[in-house]
């Protein structure tokens, strides 16, 4: 009698600590997502995803099985994933890329840890808003660092400007989705001020690369919305950009300004060449470069093109600037150069499948909140791309946060929520 008594209480404590243990994933999960904009915590951070390592590899022996759910892109990031491994050995630097490549391993464990852990419905608003809440500081601490005169001091938390533009760049379209979408009004509102306050920060910036990302972002939104207040908006928007742009190459071409200081700084919008330039010369020597290694590439990681050719002797024409000691500043020529024509393919694969795959969801979507998530992903997913045409700044954080972000659009697919209430296991 006593063991058949204690059958169901070992059973019942065991449900018990498996409940905890998955309360403890959700609850470090979400602490580290919070954390990604803020660079003064990286400590903390990495020892926080040690931590969630620990508890995944309990919760599998626990429950004998992977934290897997099936996803639209499996098959593509297994691709890329296989492929950056096999291009290790032929690295530059064969112990850097390994490491960097323990780096995008780290990325797919956030991406299906978030699905499986926080794909749950009643766990999506949560996640919505420890984004919210960690965007909302990032504002306030990036307009009190307001500068007309020098704009590369506008950095939030984040190490330089370019991180801080292309943060904003990957959280503004989920605003701009919350303000004009279908919500319920308090979203409204939130939605509208963090739009506000978000491209007020962008434009404080500076940034050219930043503006046309947000650009094409709002008309990207505009036509997903579809709506009359998204219509004006964005239009209204767009235009004044496009005026204050012309006014100001008007006042500071050499023909107005002449050599007066004041005329050049009236309008705070760059319209200098130089960094375009700059651009266009470290593309130029990247793509002869990739003519070299095209099949594996010259290694996984961003700081490996600085660490080859970095240290060779450049004739720098006058008027120009080196190319050697940077890096390819294009998402598209830094995979093809680094891993190779195989690995920029399989990656853009899966990057305009991911883009495709969330607009035909949106369209499919009933709930305002599905309808928010998956218009804001497919925004900042065509944002971010264009951002990442002048910067490769898919790394670090940020791209950490790209995966969390891909993520929650996941969990709203109409095809995962059937899964799920259909009782399917994946």
């Amino acid at each position: 009698m006593a063991v058949e008594n204690a059958v169901p209480r070992l059973s019942q404590a065991m449900a018990v600590a498996s409940s905890y243990l998955d309360a403890a994933i959700r609850v470090v999960l979400l602490g580290l997502i919070a954390l990604l904009p803020f660079k003064g915590l990286l400590v903390i951070e990495r020892n926080g995803f040690l931590l969630l390592l620990l508890l995944l590899v309990l919760w599998c022996l626990y429950n004998g099985q992977l934290f897997y759910r099936k996803t639209p892109y499996d098959v593509m990031l297994f691709s890329f994933v296989l492929w950056v491994g096999f291009t290790i050995p032929f690295a530059a630097f064969p112990s850097y890329s390994l490491k960097e490549y323990g780096k995008l391993l780290q990325w797919m464990v956030m991406l299906y840890a978030v699905i499986h852990f926080l794909g749950d419905v009643r766990y999506r608003q949560g996640l919505l808003s420890v984004l919210g809440c960690s965007l909302l500081i990032v504002l306030v601490k990036g307009l009190t660092q307001f500068n007309l005169t020098n704009p590369q001091t506008i950095v939030s938390f984040f190490p330089s400007e370019v991180w801080l533009t292309t943060y904003l760049v990957m959280t503004i379209p989920f605003c701009l989705a919350a303000a004009f979408d279908a919500s319920p009004p308090s979203v409204k509102v939130t939605g509208a001020v963090l739009s506000v306050l978000s491209v007020v920060c962008l434009l404080s910036t500076q940034s050219r690369a930043g503006l046309i990302a947000f650009m094409t972002e709002l008309v990207a939104t505009a036509w997903l919305v579809r709506t009359a207040s998204a219509k004006w908006v964005a239009g209204l928007v767009t235009l004044s950009l496009v005026a204050v742009v012309i006014i100001a190459v008007t006042i500071k071409s050499p023909s107005v300004s002449g050599d007066d200081p004041q005329a050049q700084s009236s309008i705070p919008v760059k319209t200098g060449v130089a960094t375009i330039v700059h651009r266009l010369d470290i593309w130029r020597f990247t793509l002869s470069e990739t003519a070299k290694h095209w099949i594996v590439g010259i290694g996984y990681g961003g700081q490996t093109y600085s660490l080859l050719y970095g240290q060779e002797s450049e004739t720098v024409e006058p008027g120009h600037l080196s190319v050697k000691d940077k890096g390819t500043h294009n998402i598209v020529l830094y995979m093809a150069l680094h891993v190779g024509l195989v690995g920029m393919a399989v990656f853009l694969w899966f990057y305009f499948s991911a883009m495709w795959t969330t607009l035909q969801e949106y369209w499919k979507a009933v709930d305002w909140m599905s309808k928010m998530v998956l218009a804001g992903s497919t925004g900042s997913m065509i944002g971010l791309f264009v951002r990442l045409q002048f910067d490769q700044m898919l790394v670090g954080s940020l791209a950490i946060l790209f995966w969390v972000l891909l993520a929650m659009a996941i969990v709203h697919f109409s095809s995962f929520n059937s899964r799920i209430t259909g009782g399917v296991s994946t």
